[in-house]
């Protein structure tokens, strides 16, 4: 029965094998399948288990960030470079930023938390401390939380994190109340000190000229130190060397450098009080002369630029124009021509009188003119030779002292040369009308015609201009004094000092030798004469107190540095007999206390290797507290 049972098997596998094959494969494929979905549950789970891992390493890596940020003093950010968006903050600079957290803060920019002028301010500090390769200080004055205006220290600076992304590290610091220090006098101070940095004097350059000059000059017009620098043929700028006397060597340099035509235009133009008015109704100027070469007279370009931030500071740069100045081709005809319609445009101002002059033949006629000028100015109204009728006319009617200036300048070929170089001829001088000197501007371009090229020339009335200016120049510089004076007493006040004090740390830093004394005096008991006598008489207290310092230090300056408080800065005559002035003082309290007069307390220090007025200051002034200590108590 069996071996019936296996035959039946064996048929029946032998009649169904193809069934029974596709049997076994569905079963080894299911077996498959069902392995793969347990392979594949456990690659989801183990994905899912490393993100969770990722996340939790990420969380703690920003709890660990703003943790550090919370716990160093002031408001604290940082954020990427590239896209302005916040990555950690602590909670000082959410609250500050209207929010709840700093997760509140995190993935916005400075514009969607800030108005637009304050993201501006920021955007252009982040960009100066990513060009910086050392921290970025300055001060601002900012409003708190409740709008109440603080001075902050603020310090960013450049770093890259883990993954290599440029980031900004910002640091805010309140020193309103540590830092007696207006922020005007914070940036000029710090602007100084980084402008030895090369770094920072660049950013300056870049500030205020284009690229292209061969020639640039960093100069403080206080003390007028410079710093020269020379572009080589790649355009690198490299220091060349450092000076005194700015100006003075101007002078120098122009009898040997400067073609002697444009000589005397070039030393008006470099003279510091001209270039100073100048720059205080446009920050820029620019001037155009020749130099001295090799195959003949080169044109180059000089432009003046005061610096914005510090106005202390400005930069000249020098370019060669040769090319530009000499070159007129057929392309630029008709721009020429639109510029001298331009120009002609401009004389409709409060001109004299208008002339149109051939220039080959010099034959002229007035075109129009104004009663007052038509009287007093015998000049025919028309000629065959413009120039000799007009020499021979300011002849008889020019101010003595402009009078052999304009026939020096004045001349055919002088004129038509200006106009070729710089596209019109410009000069000013007085004419004596109505009895009484009045300035005056001739003024003269080229213009293309049919019939050829016309002259036309101007002469218009800038009397009330010039006077303007004069008083103008005059003001500013009695401004200046007054702003350095103290009302009360007639001596030079704090302002003073501290233009003084850094005047004289810029010398330390240059490495010059210098030998100066501070001395500090303090008024005793004027609050006791203010209380018991009135502030009249403090004043007068406080006015014979300075009498006897400036009758002491004869040879130095005296400062008013605060109410009660006098300095003096000795050098010379002075430091050299310091200590017998010293004495001197000692004599005069002694003397004061037994007949009632003002008492002057007293501390010298003189400057043993010190890199800072400050730190000398500082040594005068605790002996001075020790001489009022004894005072008392004598």
């Amino acid at each position: 029965m069996y071996f019936n049972q296996k035959v039946s098997l064996m048929a029946f596998l032998k009649d169904n094998w193809i069934g029974v094959v596709a049997v076994l494969f569905a079963l080894f494929f299911v077996i498959l399948f069902l392995l793969y979905q347990k392979l594949k549950a456990e690659r989801r789970a183990n994905e899912q288990q490393r993100l969770l891992e990722e996340a939790a390493e990420i969380a703690k890596l920003k709890q660990t960030i703003t943790s550090l940020l919370d716990n160093m003093p002031g408001m604290n950010y940082t954020k990427d470079a590239e896209t302005g968006v916040y990555l950690a903050c602590n909670q000082a600079f959410a609250k500050y930023a209207h929010k709840k957290s700093p997760e509140e803060v995190v993935g916005l920019t400075v514009g969607q938390l800030f108005d637009a002028k304050t993201a501006e301010r920021s955007a252009e500090d982040d960009r100066m401390a990513l060009s910086m390769d050392q921290p970025f200080i300055y001060y601002e004055d900012i409003p708190d939380v409740a709008g109440n205006p603080r001075q902050v220290k603020v310090t960013k600076l450049k770093y890259s994190d883990a993954a290599g992304r440029l980031c900004v590290l910002g640091m805010l610091q309140d020193v309103t109340d540590n830092v007696r220090i207006q922020r005007e006098s914070a940036t000029t101070k710090e602007a100084y000190e980084k402008a030895r940095s090369t770094g920072i004097i660049y950013t300056h350059i870049a500030q205020a000229l284009a690229q292209g000059y061969e020639e640039l000059y960093y100069i403080n017009l206080d003390t007028e130190e410079f710093i020269e620098y020379h572009s080589d043929d790649g355009g690198t700028l490299s220091e060349r060397r450092r000076g005194w006397h700015f100006f003075e060597q101007c002078q120098i340099e122009a009898e040997q450098f400067v073609y002697p035509d444009d000589r005397d235009a070039v030393l008006r133009a470099l003279d510091r009080k001209t270039l100073v008015a100048a720059l205080d109704q446009n920050n820029t100027f620019n001037f155009t002369y020749r130099l001295n070469g090799e195959k003949g007279p080169t044109y180059v370009s000089m432009k003046v630029t005061r610096m914005r931030d510090d106005d202390r500071y400005i930069v000249l740069g020098v370019t060669d124009v040769d090319d530009e100045a000499k070159q007129r081709n057929a392309a630029s005809l008709m721009k020429e021509e639109k510029i001298a319609n331009a120009r002609l445009s401009a004389l409709a101002g409060d001109y004299l009188c208008i002339y149109v002059v051939d220039p080959q033949t010099g034959r002229y006629r007035e075109f129009s003119a104004a009663a007052n000028y038509a009287a007093d100015f015998a000049q025919a109204k028309e000629g065959g030779d413009f120039f000799t009728a007009t020499r021979e006319a300011v002849r008889q009617f020019s101010h003595p002292e402009d009078l052999n200036r304009f026939l020096s300048a004045f001349d055919r070929e002088s004129v038509l040369a200006d106009i070729e170089r710089n596209g019109f001829f410009t000069l000013s001088y007085r004419l004596m009308m109505e009895g009484k000197p009045r300035y005056v501007q001739l003024k003269a371009v080229m213009l293309k015609e049919k019939e050829g090229p016309r002259l036309i020339v101007g002469i218009s009335d800038i009397d009330k201009q010039v006077h303007q200016e004069e008083a103008y120049v005059k003001n500013l510089a009695r401004a200046r004094i007054e702003a350095s004076v103290d009302a009360l007493t007639g001596v030079k006040n704090r302002h003073a000092y501290l233009m003084a004090e850094e005047r004289l740390n810029a010398q330390i830093a240059e490495g010059r030798a210098l030998e100066f004394a501070v001395v500090v005096l303090d008024v005793n008991d004027l609050k006791t004469v203010n209380d018991t006598e009135g502030h009249e008489a403090g004043d007068q207290f406080i006015q014979s107190a300075c009498k006897i310092i400036c009758k002491t230090f004869k040879h130095s300056p005296v400062f008013r540095v605060g109410g009660d408080e006098f300095a003096v800065i000795a050098q010379g005559e002075d430091y050299d007999n310091i200590e017998e002035l010293i004495r001197q003082m000692g004599d005069h309290n002694r003397q004061a206390r037994q007949t009632g007069g003002v008492v002057i307390a007293c501390g010298m220090a003189k400057r043993a290797g010190d890199e800072s007025v400050a730190n000398v200051f500082e040594r005068a002034d605790q002996e001075m507290y020790a001489d009022k200590n004894d005072l008392k108590k004598a």
